[in-house]
């Protein structure tokens, strides 16, 4: 059976999927009350639409015939309950559903400016619903998790975190000694630059030209002492 969000089922449509089970399976009505201790009128009554079972009755009712309950969204994706090793604070508790729960790791601002010893290190970290909303607005593009991290995660986490890091090399030695002229700085080197390091190019691919008394200027000061300014 699939419960889609949005579109309600009609009332006899659980008893329906009772008697698509007993079909399944083989039962007479006397023989699905037997398996799971109730009394045959009340597979009547359920199967009628008259009666409403409660979903671990539901469950225990399908299950005779190999079935069970899936919930989809309204694309018709099959949606799972949250983990059962979701991390849990340190009274052992879930964190509420509705909020964005953090890694240990990310300690917020506040507390890291303001830590409390005493108390036990913290196991995940949350935000209150104004204050996560008033950061999401700042950054619209960033999506909310879609669950809160599991001990499993966290635990592969902290393996990562305390394993060798990335080394980061060094930027390779300039292959030229560099003799730019001021106005390179700005941007791009200019067509009198000798060096010619980052050539600035039109949207033709041609080298950009700067105007004859500007590059008469500044190629007089390069041959007037020899360095750059």
């Amino acid at each position: 059976m699939s419960a889609t969000a949005g579109s309600p089922a009609p009332d006899d449509e659980p008893g329906r999927y009772v008697v698509r089970a007993r079909r399944r399976a083989d039962l007479s009505q006397r023989e699905l009350a037997a398996l799971v201790g109730i009394s045959a009128s009340t597979v009547s009554r359920i199967e009628s639409g008259a009666v409403v079972p409660s979903i671990a009755l539901y469950v225990r009712l399908l299950a005779l015939a190999e079935l069970r309950l899936v919930v989809v969204d309204r694309e018709g994706h099959e949606v799972l309950p949250v983990p059962v090793d979701t991390v849990r604070d340190n009274q052992g508790r879930r964190f509420p559903a509705h909020l964005d729960v953090a890694p240990p790791d990310e300690v917020p601002f506040e507390r890291w400016a303001f830590p409390r010893y005493d108390r036990p290190d913290a196991r995940a970290w949350f935000r209150h619903r104004s204050t996560r909303d008033q950061l999401a607005d700042d950054a619209p593009h960033r999506e909310r998790p879609a669950d809160h991290p599991t001990e499993g995660e966290l635990l592969l986490r902290r393996r990562l975190m305390r394993g060798r890091q990335p080394r980061v090399d060094a930027p390779p030695t300039a292959d030229i000694e560099c003799h730019c002229l001021d106005r390179c700085f700005e941007e791009l080197c200019v067509a009198a630059c000798p060096c010619q390091c980052e050539p600035g190019r039109d949207r033709l691919g041609r080298r950009r030209a700067l105007p004859a008394d500007v590059v008469d200027e500044e190629r007089g000061e390069l041959e007037g002492d020899g360095t750059p300014s």
